[in-house]
């Protein structure tokens, strides 16, 4: 921004460092307000993701016939709550508790497994209480001998994820609240030293539309530039959270990535343009008296 010649460089230099604290005060909230959205948006991804890792086996008696619990297996991919299910064979499941155990098994005694049925749940049932329920249903089928989940894992990744999810977005909150408020009051500060401008301008003729608008313009700039800055401290800790974290911050969203910076720019854009018109319009209307105060 170029001032008049009239001023010396030291207002000048204080001027540019005035306007620079506004503009980074506006990136900072913004900033804080794109990560509690990225937060939101990513946690909710993951759990989403790890709830589709959760898979539940559904057990039989070895004298069940592999074509009956095909045909169960059929049954049970219909029902609303089941996103994937397959059936996992007597050889298959032999082979995996071979692994496990070390040693064929098979030689010393006869094979007690049979085939299973492997599902997973759509992620809204992907909780302790709907799996509960969801097991219940299965044993209800007399051919079905068990059930088996990670009940300890859905719990304890469930309930503490959950808490540290509230705690961030609580921080992000008490962060954003305050930038927010700093940043109105450093606008209505810049626009307070003004105000007798503002009065002058008024008394010889100027319409409040004509003196609202340059205060409205420098919000509107500084909005742009703070919101841009904004969005490559984003860009800058979504590319090194995703090299850390690809798991979390995941990159094929990029739609919904993009979407959210545009609405940061837009909001930082919006906030900084009503907060300077808010700020102006009191010192349009303020009376001469109070103008001291």
């Amino acid at each position: 921004m170029k001032y008049p010649d009239s001023i010396d460089r030291i207002t000048k230099a204080r001027l540019r460092l005035s306007a620079f604290g506004s503009v980074f005060s506006i990136a900072l909230t913004m900033f804080f307000i794109g990560m509690l959205a990225f937060f939101a948006f990513f946690s909710t991804e993951y759990l989403k993701n790890l709830s589709k890792k959760i898979e539940m086996e559904v057990l039989f008696y070895s004298d069940i016939k592999e074509a009956d619990i095909v045909a169960l297996e059929q049954q049970i991919k219909l029902k609303p709550y089941i996103a994937a299910s397959r059936v996992s064979s007597r050889e298959e499941n032999t082979q995996n508790a071979i692994k496990i155990i070390g040693n064929n098994y098979t030689d010393i005694i006869p094979n007690p497994l049979n085939a299973s049925i492997i599902i997973s749940v759509v992620p809204e049932y992907a909780n302790s209480d709907s799996l509960k329920k969801i097991s219940k249903e299965l044993k209800r089928n007399e051919i079905v001998q068990d059930v088996d989940y990670p009940d300890f894992i859905v719990k304890s990744v469930s309930n503490n994820f959950h808490k540290f999810q509230w705690i961030i977005i609580g921080i992000c909150l008490v962060f954003m609240i305050i930038s927010m408020l700093l940043i109105a009051n450093c606008i209505r500060l810049n626009i307070y030293a003004k105000r007798f401008n503002i009065k002058s301008m008024l008394l010889v003729g100027a319409t409040p539309r004509f003196v609202r608008k340059p205060f409205v313009t420098k919000g509107l700039v500084q909005g742009i530039w703070g919101g841009i800055l904004a969005i490559l401290l984003l860009a800058a800790t979504l590319y090194f959270g995703n090299r850390s974290m690809p798991e979390f911050v995941d990159f094929s969203k990029m739609p919904v990535i993009a979407t959210i910076l545009v609405g940061i720019l837009l909001f930082s854009i919006l906030f900084t343009v009503i907060i300077s018109a808010i700020s102006v319009n009191r010192y349009i209307r303020i009376k001469d008296e109070r103008l001291y105060l």
